[in-house]
C-alpha cells in the first residue's frame, strides 16, 4: 500500500508582530498543550515560547500574541535537555538560547487526524526575536552539545532526527519532503467561473499558508518547471539566483547586479544589496529610518502606493546567468505590512519589508516572497523548485505524493513536477515520440530504396527462364528481412537515449498503461 503524504491543515489564525502571517498548531506533550506556530524551512526542530517569553512588564495579550505559552513541566512525558543557544538567522543578528527537551507532539489541533510522534527534540525560547512559536521543517537532525552552547544540526548516527525524518522513519509520509507557501491574508480567490490564464489576487476570501509533508497540492500553483539542485551548505541548502527584480510601472532597474539568494521562511522580510534597496527607494518612494533599519511608510505614501498597485517581479534560476527562469510577481500589497505597537515601535507603524544586507550572507528571500511563492523541497533527491502561486477559488486540493527514491514499490513515481501544470510530457518521453516515428520511416526509406536497386539491376540483365528469375526475387526479398546488426535493423525502443527531465529525475519508462502525469512544481 503506498503511503500518502500528510496535510497539515492552517490554525484559520493570522498571527505575528510584523505582518499577518498564517499559522499551524502543534500540540506539545502530555495530555497535549497547543500551541500556534510559523513555519521555519531552516530551523530542524519546532520551538514554543517559555512562561519566561511573556513577564510582567509585557501587555496581559502577550501570551496569545506570540502563539500561546507551553509549560513544558505540565507534560508527564517531558524529558529536559537543558538550555542551549539556538543556533538560527546568526547571520542576520538574531539571538537566542533555548531549553531543549524530548516530548510528544501531535501535527495539528483535536479532531483533525493529526499524526503524533513520541521523543521528539524541541525548545522552548524567550527571545522576542522568534516572536512567534516556530516548526522547523528542516530535516537535518541536532546534536546537543554542552549546555550553555549552541546547538550544532549535522548529520550523524547518534544526533536527534528532525519532525520530517521521523515521520518518514516511522512510515506516516512516503519521503523526507514538503510542498508550502506561507498563504497571503490580502489575496482573494476568484470563482472558478471568472478565473483566466492569468494570476488572480482578488476575489473572495482570504487564502492561509499550505503545508503538504511528503508531497505537495498542486491545486496552489502554476508549475513553473525550474528544478533547482541544493546548495552544499546544509545550512543554507535552498538558493536561488535573483537574475533580475522590476517594478510595473518603473524604469527603474531594482537589482543592479544579479546575485544568489537563500529562500528562508523563518524570518519575514527580504534583505537585497544596498544598492537595490536604494533602487526600491527611489521607485516607490520608501525611506530608510535608521533608528529602525526597516522602511517605515507614512499614510499619505501608504494611500499613493496602494492607488499605484505596482507588481514587482522577481526573475529567478538556477543561477545568476542561466535559463530557465520562473518570474515570481508579488503586487504591491505583498509589501502593505504592519509592525504591532510591541515590541518594536511605540505605536503600530506601516512598513515597507525590505531590508539593507550588510553582505552577500544576508541575501534571504523571507517569508514575505512565500506568499506568492509556492516551494516544494525533496531532501532525497537533493533538489527543489520555486512556483508561483495561483489563487483560484472552487479549486480542490490536488496532494501529489513524492516518493521516496529507495522505495520497493514498483510503480512508484517520483511524482516530482518537473512536467507543466497543463500535463505536458516530459522531455524523455517527448524524445521517444519525436525520435521513433523518424527511425521507422528511415527504415522503410532504406528498405524501398535496395528493393528499387535490386530490381532495377535484374533488369539490366539477360532474359532467364520463369524458374531463374523467381529464384532472384526470392532472393532479393530473403535479403531484405535478413540485414545484419550493422545494417538496417530497427532498434529497439529502450536502445533510443533516454533524455533526463531537470533536476536530474531519471526519465521514467513507458509503461502500457501511462500513469498520470504529475508536474512538479
Amino acid at each position: 500500500m503506498d503511503l500518502a503524504p500528510i496535510v497539515v491543515k492552517p490554525s484559520q489564525a493570522w498571527d505575528g508582530n510584523d505582518g499577518p502571517w498564517s499559522t499551524f498548531a502543534l500540540g506539545f506533550g502530555t495530555p497535549p498543550q497547543y500551541v500556534r506556530v510559523l513555519i521555519s524551512t531552516t530551523c530542524p526542530q519546532p520551538w514554543a515560547i517559555d512562561p519566561v517569553g511573556c513577564t510582567n512588564t509585557d501587555p496581559p495579550e502577550c501570551p496569545n500574541r506570540r502563539g500561546n505559552i507551553l509549560y513544558k513541566n505540565s507534560s508527564s512525558t517531558w524529558q529536559d535537555k537543558g538550555l542551549y543557544g539556538l543556533d538560527q538567522e546568526l547571520n542576520l543578528g538574531y539571538t537566542g538560547n533555548g531549553n531543549f527537551g524530548l516530548d510528544s507532539i501531535t501535527l495539528g489541533y483535536p479532531g483533525s487526524g493529526a499524526a503524533t510522534i513520541d521523543h521528539q527534540l524541541l525548545a522552548t525560547v524567550a527571545t522576542k526575536d522568534f516572536y512567534v512559536a516556530t516548526w522547523g521543517i528542516a530535516p537535518r537532525p541536532t546534536n546537543l552539545t554542552r549546555p550553555g552552547q549552541k546547538a550544532v544540526t549535522f548529520a550523524a548516527e547518534d544526533a536527534y532526527p528532525s519532525v520530517l525524518s521521523t515521520l518518514k522513519e516511522e512510515s506516516k509520509i512516503p519521503s523526507i519532503s514538503y510542498g508550502y507557501t506561507a498563504g497571503a491574508r490580502y489575496s482573494m480567490c476568484l470563482p472558478m467561473s471568472w478565473a483566466t490564464s492569468k494570476l488572480i489576487t482578488k476575489g473572495l476570501k482570504q487564502v492561509p499558508a499550505s503545508l503538504t509533508l511528503g508531497g505537495f497540492d498542486a491545486s496552489r500553483f502554476a508549475s513553473s518547471n525550474l528544478t533547482l539542485g541544493f546548495a552544499d551548505d546544509v545550512s543554507r541548502d535552498l538558493v536561488v539566483g535573483i537574475q533580475s527584480i522590476s517594478a510595473a510601472g518603473s524604469d527603474e532597474i531594482l537589482l543592479p547586479k544579479p546575485i544568489l539568494s537563500f529562500v528562508d521562511a523563518t524570518v519575514s522580510h527580504i534583505w537585497l544589496p544596498v544598492e537595490a534597496c536604494k533602487a526600491f527607494e527611489r521607485a516607490f518612494g520608501i525611506t530608510f529610518d535608521t533608528a529602525s533599519s526597516l522602511y517605515l511608510v507614512n499614510e499619505t505614501l501608504h494611500r499613493d502606493l496602494l492607488a499605484r498597485n505596482a507588481t514587482v517581479v522577481f526573475t529567478i534560476g538556477a543561477d545568476t546567468v542561466s535559463p530557465p527562469t520562473v518570474n515570481i510577481s508579488l503586487p504591491y500589497a505583498a509589501f502593505d505590512l504592519q509592525l504591532t505597537a510591541y515590541p518594536n515601535v511605540s505605536n503600530a507603524t506601516r512598513y515597507f519589508p525590505l531590508r539593507r544586507a550588510a553582505n552577500d550572507t544576508q541575501y534571504t528571500l523571507g517569508r514575505t516572497f512565500l506568499q506568492e511563492t509556492y516551494l516544494i523541497a525533496d531532501y532525497e533527491r537533493s533538489q527543489f523548485s520555486i512556483n508561483q502561486c495561483r489563487f483560484v477559488g472552487g479549486l480542490p486540493a490536488d496532494i501529489k505524493a513524492i516518493s521516496s527514491p529507495n522505495s520497493t514499490n514498483i510503480t512508484a513515481n517520483p511524482d516530482f513536477p518537473t512536467i507543466s501544470s497543463t500535463g505536458g510530457l516530459s522531455s524523455g518521453i517527448i524524445a521517444i515520440i519525436v525520435v521513433v516515428p523518424i527511425v521507422i520511416l528511415a527504415i522503410l526509406g532504406t528498405i524501398i530504396t535496395i528493393q528499387w536497386r535490386r530490381k532495377r539491376q535484374a533488369s539490366n540483365q539477360p532474359d532467364h527462364d520463369d524458374s531463374d528469375t523467381a529464384s532472384k526475387v526470392a532472393a532479393s526479398v530473403s535479403g531484405v528481412h535478413e540485414l545484419h546488426e550493422d545494417q538496417l535493423a530497427p532498434p529497439e525502443l529502450h536502445d533510443i537515449p533516454k533524455t533526463e527531465m531537470d533536476g536530474g529525475v531519471e526519465a521514467a519508462e513507458v509503461d502500457a498503461t501511462a500513469p498520470t502525469v504529475h508536474e512538479m512544481e
